[in-house]
């Protein structure tokens, strides 16, 4: 008798053991990143209720639903329950997902659990945000002006969003968005995430909100700004009519104590760095100095900073601007570069004195001011003028005849040969110098014939031949020294155009030159495509479309340039 109870006990221990789960979790993903959405499904063939406890730092959707489904395997009918709910986790970490209990028959029933790994996302997204509101104020629809900071600093940036709160879900409504007065600029963030209600828990009360018309407003002058209110008209079987609450901002005046000479406006927090491309140039060679600011805060407002040149070096065109920032919450974000083309019109030392950058930084309600190093330019250059020499020379035959009648008058009584001997001293000493003297000239004139030759207005063979060489090169493989050859044939169709020798001549002069010589439309084709060149050859941004572009105006405004000379 024992042994049948003992064997009934270990079959039925058998067949429990047997069964499988019957609730069971799935879960979409289960790598994801910070933000991102998923979906938690749990199904039960069991009847009842399933308690599920959600994990922390996971914000649930508006994607919700419950109910039951009828499966059919080998030809019988299966009733399975489920309930899915879609949210993202708000922070990262591991996290378990798990286990969701259902109660039948007087028995408990467990689920599986699931790991799932929470990263680190670069995006933005909706967090909970209590407000510190009193909840006794909000009713079943509230609308509400969140303001990052209600006391700024003119210029600086503060963030702007509408807010409905609501106990019931509902997808549709009008909104008639909130407005600023005073003058200021604006800028709107693109979400990335569809606009959709979110679940919040405030006071332990659960609430419906939607997030709409994120803006970052800049105000320009000091005072106090008005937020006025935005409406929402919920509609749900009638229409419900959500007003928010007026808000005010406070903007203070940036303080003109210790203000620099060097700030133009920037509010924010920046860094600033200053490099040279090359610190040796031979003579009229184009180098360029780049300027970074780096930071957050209205970057927008930068002026590209004053340059004190010495004389042995020219700005040679405007400087380019590129821009590589965002808007966030805070400000644009990211970096602006200022690159200055700088034509060397005397090749000696020189030194690029140091370049002042400030801003002020309203955490800290002070300025600052970062200073870069002086730059040196042919420093290790001989600069040793002829002239001088020349001079030098002269001086020392000077010397020497006034050395020779000393010497003359001192040892006149002194005897014939020793006297013979002391003048053909000199007549070599002075056929030395007028040897010197001699090469001297010879190396002076080499030089004026050289510089006729570097200097000598091209002809429209020259021209041609130019044009040939570049459609030689290969806009892909060929593209910098394309640009140089096109940047080159321009110049001497100017100088071919002008009749005259722009060497020494700085490219806004030639401008004014050419304002008799050209219409006022080709003369302003001719100054933009001298400053695509530049933004194509110093930003280093350049595409393969853009060159064959600026190939194309090229060659049209040649064709039209030599044609008024024809």
């Amino acid at each position: 008798m024992k042994y049948i109870v003992l064997i009934s006990h270990l079959c039925f221990a058998l067949l429990m053991f047997g069964q499988k789960a019957d609730i069971f979790i799935e879960v979409s993903e289960t790598e994801v990143s910070v933000g991102q959405n998923i979906s938690i499904s749990i199904t039960t063939s069991l009847n009842g209720n399933i308690e599920f406890q959600f994990p922390n730092h996971f914000q649930k959707g508006y994607a919700q639903m419950e109910g039951m489904s009828q499966e059919y395997i080998n030809g019988k009918s299966k009733t399975v329950y489920y309930k899915n709910q879609n949210g993202y986790f708000t922070d990262k970490g591991k996290y378990v997902i798990g286990p969701a209990t259902i109660k039948s028959n007087g028995k408990i029933y467990r689920s599986n659990k699931v790991k799932v790994v929470v990263k680190k996302s670069n995006k933005s997204i909706p967090k909970k945000n209590d407000f510190n509101r009193n909840l006794k104020t909000i009713k079943t629809f509230y609308g509400e002006i969140n303001v990052s900071k209600d006391e700024i600093y003119e210029g600086e940036s503060v963030h702007l969003n509408a807010k409905v709160y609501s106990k019931y879900a509902f997808s549709k409504y009008g909104y008639t968005p909130y407005s600023v007065d005073g003058k200021h600029d604006e800028y709107e963030i693109q979400s990335t995430n569809p606009l959709a209600l979110v679940e919040e828990q405030i006071g332990g009360e659960s609430y419906y909100a939607l997030e709409l018309d994120n803006r970052v407003f800049f105000p320009v002058t000091s005072g106090t700004y008005r937020v006025e209110p935005f409406g929402v008209d919920i509609v749900d079987r009638r229409i419900y009519r959500v007003n928010a609450d007026k808000k005010n901002i406070a903007v203070k005046s940036l303080p003109t104590k210790n203000r620099p000479v060097s700030f133009n406006g920037l509010v924010g927090d920046f860094t600033f760095e200053a490099e040279l491309s090359n610190n040796e140039a031979g003579l009229n060679e184009v180098i360029t100095l780049q300027l970074t600011i780096t930071g957050e805060g209205n970057l927008h407002h930068a002026i590209a900073p004053e340059l004190s040149l010495p004389a042995e070096v020219e700005l040679y065109a405007d400087p380019v601007e590129t821009k590589g920032y965002k808007i966030g919450t805070n400000g644009f974000k990211g970096a602006l570069n200022y690159t200055y083309p700088l034509k060397v019109v005397k090749k000696s030392r020189s030194e690029i004195p140091e370049i002042e950058f400030s801003y002020f930084n309203p955490k800290k309600k002070k300025y600052i001011t970062h200073t870069s190093k002086p730059f040196l330019i042919n420093d290790h250059t001989d600069t040793t003028d002829i002239e001088l020499i020349q001079q030098s020379a002269e001086e020392d035959q000077s010397s020497l005849i006034v050395k020779g009648e000393n010497s003359s008058v001192v040892h006149g009584s002194e005897k014939s040969s020793e006297g013979n001997r002391k003048w053909i001293l000199y007549t070599l000493l002075v056929l030395t110098v007028i040897g010197g003297l001699l090469a001297l000239w010879l190396f002076i004139r080499s030089r004026a014939n050289k510089n006729e030759k570097v200097q000598a207005i091209p002809t429209s063979k020259e021209i041609e031949a130019i044009l040939k060489e570049i459609d030689q090169y290969n806009i892909t493989s060929d593209s910098n020294v394309l640009l140089s050859k096109m940047e080159e044939c321009l110049s001497a169709a100017c100088c071919y155009l002008l009749r005259t020798d722009l060497l020494n001549v700085s490219r806004n002069e030639m401008f004014v030159l050419l304002i008799d010589k050209m219409d006022k439309e080709n003369l302003s084709d001719l100054k933009n495509l001298f400053k695509e060149l530049d933004v194509v050859r110093f930003s280093k941004q350049s595409t393969d479309v853009a060159i064959k572009d600026l190939k194309s105006e090229f060659n049209h405004l040649i064709k039209k340039i030599l044609s008024k000379t024809a």
